[in-house]
């Protein structure tokens, strides 16, 4: 080996050494009591990451956010780092009495083991960063917040962040929180940056109390707002009101509403557009009109989308199982999504479960096989159903 290939090397493990040691610092301690008094000693929170070792977003936390230098100097200088498996040793109890059900959990307690915040699943470097700055600011924090709540503070700017933090650990919770806001939000407040926030995450229809201001206001919104956001937000709520359409069998108000996506200038809306009406003659049964539509989606706007055509193939299986016609018609989108991405899990699995629908044991088995492998990378009862489909098809 040349001087040139060693002196390579040695710079690809230091520089790896020195990346790896920019991340978060994991479990200084043996054992979780030296951790709380470590924490007490220095006077810091614990962080706790809660994780199993069959958790897919644990492992992406671990790929993609906790090795970041920014997360790794916020959470090094201001938290004592504990990474837990739930499922083993200490963190058997620990999982018991945080109430731990879901993974990643991530808990901030302090030396004496009190949860002072809370949020969980699989999120971005910004988002996360955000979190740990929650996590340390007294004022910020779930506790604090919550004991907030149960003193009676109910301003807007107050509760709205309180129900926003609630969406990530308290659904239930968060439900009740988000119900009030929308029913005690004055006119004054609406027209602000604060009504925007409220709008954007507690608008569900274009006919209930926030939805319907903003369809009828949005350029009030404009000063708070992105072009893009609001037209997300658009979208979103006249989605709503089109499945409500779809569900009461109301066509008339079903295609005035489609016009809207299919005579858009945007290839987004008009991917939404043929999803909306596959979905409509899919409810009503209407098996030449749904070919009629999804061949021409899978000739034109969606013949690159894989996950738009595997979502359809799926409500296709699910809706139209005794349907025989639809469901060649779910194998041809569900085929050619597999084309587009056969390193994604659901588009697999799809196009395994549509194969087990219509006895096609061989491209099955092939799908149910690869979905099975890629399931490894998700929690464990993903991995329980692939392998119950691999089981179902190889006996066919």
């Amino acid at each position: 080996m040349t001087i040139k290939n060693i002196t390579t090397i040695l710079l690809l493990l230091i520089g790896g050494s020195i990346k790896a040691q920019e991340g978060i610092k994991f479990n200084q301690t043996s054992n979780w009591k030296e951790t709380t008094e470590k924490a007490a000693a220095e006077n810091k929170l614990i962080f706790i990451d809660c994780y199993t070792s069959w958790c897919g977003p644990c492992k992406w936390m671990d790929q993609n956010v906790f090795v970041d230098p920014s997360v790794g100097a916020f959470f090094n200088k201001n938290f004592i780092n504990a990474k837990i498996d739930m499922e083993k040793g200490e963190g058997i109890a620990l999982a018991k009495k945080y109430n731990v059900r879901s993974f990643p959990t991530f808990l901030f307690v302090n030396d004496k083991g009190e949860v002072i915040h809370r949020t969980a699943s699989r999120m971005p470097v910004a988002e996360f960063l955000e979190e740990g700055k929650m996590a340390s600011d007294p004022g910020r924090n779930f506790s604090s917040m919550k004991k907030k709540y149960e003193s009676g503070q109910r301003d807007l700017a107050f509760v709205l962040d309180y129900y926003l933090t609630l969406q990530k650990s308290e659904r239930g919770t968060a439900d009740n929180i988000g119900k009030d806001i929308v029913a005690k939000i004055t006119a004054e407040e609406l027209n602000s940056a604060l009504g925007w926030k409220a709008v954007k995450a507690l608008a569900r229809s274009e006919t209930d109390r926030l939805g319907a201001y903003f369809m009828a206001n949005q350029a009030r919104f404009a000063a708070w707002s992105s072009v893009a956001e609001r037209e997300e937000l658009t979208d979103r709520l006249i989605s709503s009101s089109m499945y409500g359409y779809i569900y009461a069998k109301d066509e008339p108000a079903f295609m005035k509403k489609l016009a809207f996506f299919n005579t858009s200038d945007k290839a987004d809306r008009r991917k939404q557009g043929a999803m909306l009406e596959a979905d409509f003659y899919l409810e009503q049964n209407r098996t030449a009109d749904y070919k009629k539509v999804t061949d021409a989606a899978l000739k034109g706007i969606l013949k690159t989308d894989a996950e738009k055509l595997s979502f359809l193939a799926r409500r296709a299986d699910y809706k139209a199982a005794s349907n025989p016609e639809i469901l060649e018609q779910a194998y041809l989108l569900a085929k050619r999504s597999v084309a587009l991405a056969p390193e994604e899990y659901s588009i697999q699995s799809t196009f395994a479960k549509v194969c087990l629908s219509l006895k096609k044991k061989e491209e099955g088995l092939k799908a149910a096989k690869k979905s099975r492998l890629l399931a490894d990378a998700e929690t464990s009862k993903i991995q329980k159903l692939s392998q119950e489909l691999l089981d179902k098809i190889e006996l066919l």
